[in-house]
């Protein structure tokens, strides 16, 4: 596990402006580069897209990676969030997102040749945490693959995707934490969670283990749909009201400029990194994808969870589902049950 950030920001009002120093950024309808060193390519019409990255204002180094190429279906993005002492966070994100964009190419898109590139940035990282320097080493990751009229999704940690269709926001990716966990439990309620000492602790992440957990998700894109990727720099900042609002009322590159900015307005305790993918426009006759049948509902689909073998033929998955009465109370209810047949068993001698 991996220690990480939290205090959240809720304005009543999201006002609109520019420009935060020290950040590095890079927006265009598309792009090929590595942030922490970039290269820019023709973009295609289909998105417009703008990344950010920013060191924020409680942190000497900036440990996030945020990276992009070009496909000729659209596009990959990637977000990963280092952890490790003596400067190896840095090395495990870069890595993380310099493997990942080197194996996905436009010739084999598909979730396995996703889980295929995560894998192999697991493995990279994890060789390199073997020395005795580097122990500890790790690094979230959530890749957005666009395959118009398609998106694939790979995740390990706390890092996010959301997707804000209709005006709505929703948050594509589980996080792999602690607290994360005991929610979906019905153990913590997001206030709980959001105080508990345990906050920080992170449950998955790339180069942990020899092997990945990597969820996959996949969904049918409409246009005019908006995703965004962010690292925990800024969801364990601001509440998911007000990166919808600002999604909404502003272009990916003026987003990702104010949310950096309301970040380290609120306190900036972490790197803050940032993605944001506005689509605009879906082919209406799309080639034939192997791997697309069970997303033509355009619901979000869940491919693989963690370990789990991945199964085209998944369930559709609603973020927003809450946990039953019983899931949620269950462990409560027994306790009292023990409580009163103690005080029974006493009051009887």
């Amino acid at each position: 596990m991996h220690i990480r950030g939290d205090a959240r920001y809720k304005p009543d009002r999201v006002g609109l402006s520019h420009q935060t120093a020290g950040q590095e950024s890079c927006a265009t309808r598309g792009l090929g580069n590595i942030l922490k060193g970039m290269s820019s390519q023709p973009p295609p019409e289909a998105a417009e897209a703008a990344v950010l990255t920013h060191v924020g204002r409680k942190r000497r180094i900036n440990e996030d990676t945020v990276g992009q190429k070009n496909l000729e279906a659209g596009g990959v993005y990637i977000i990963a969030d280092g952890m490790g002492g003596h400067r190896t966070g840095e090395v495990a994100s870069m890595l993380a997102v310099e493997q990942t964009l080197q194996h996905i190419s436009t010739s084999d898109i598909s979730p396995s040749s996703l889980l295929e590139a995560l894998e192999q940035a697991n493995h990279a990282i994890y060789e390199a945490g073997q020395r005795s320097e580097s122990r500890g080493m790790g690094t979230t990751a959530t890749v957005l693959i666009l395959d118009l009229p398609y998106a694939l999704i790979g995740h390990a940690g706390d890092s996010r995707a959301y997707l804000l269709r209709g005006g709505k926001l929703c948050q594509l990716t589980q996080d792999h934490s602690w607290v994360a966990e005991r929610m979906r439990q019905g153990l913590l309620t997001r206030e709980e969670a959001r105080n508990h000492r345990w906050r920080n602790v992170i449950t998955n992440a790339l180069g942990s283990l020899p092997e990945a957990r990597v969820d996959l998700i996949g969904l049918r894109v409409k246009p005019d749909d908006i995703f965004m990727l962010c690292s925990d720099g800024l969801s364990g900042v601001l509440e998911d009201e007000v990166l919808e609002e600002v999604l909404k009322q502003t272009t990916p590159k003026e987003a990702t400029e104010r949310l950096v900015k309301l970040a380290n307005e609120w306190g900036g305790p972490d790197n803050i990194s940032v993605v944001v993918v506005h689509v605009l426009e879906v082919p209406k006759d799309p080639e034939y994808r192997a791997y697309a049948q069970p997303l033509e509902s355009g619901d979000p689909v869940t491919l693989r969870v963690g370990n789990d073998a991945e199964a085209l033929t998944a369930h559709i998955y609603n973020p927003l589902a809450k946990p039953s009465f019983w899931r949620r109370y269950l462990d409560s209810i027994l306790l009292i049950i023990l409580i009163i047949m103690v005080i029974l068993v006493l009051l009887q001698r």
